[in-house]
């Protein structure tokens, strides 16, 4: 029997709460400026300095453990692969 090593996808939720998230970046960029938000239930739920504050924090407000996190870039950045 063959073993299926895929990871399980999220669900559904997930997905209504990633494309909220997208509609509405520069709203969420404006209002929480260079952070990491958690969003549940088409709403900002939690922000942090880091990925895992805001995730952690998520996780006490909320029984969901799985939900989309953005990093609201409210400046321009260049990066470079140019190592010379």
């Amino acid at each position: 029997m063959k073993e299926n090593f895929l990871p399980k996808p999220p669900p559904k939720k997930f997905w209504e709460d990633d494309t909220w998230a997208i509609q509405h970046y520069q709203e969420i960029v404006q209002k929480y400026p260079e952070c990491w938000v958690a969003i549940v239930d088409k709403k900002v739920i939690a922000t942090g300095k880091t990925w895992a504050e805001a995730k952690n924090l998520a996780l006490e407000k909320t029984d969901k453990d799985e939900f989309p996190i953005y990093y609201t870039e409210a400046r321009r950045y260049i990066y470079s692969n140019d190592l010379n």
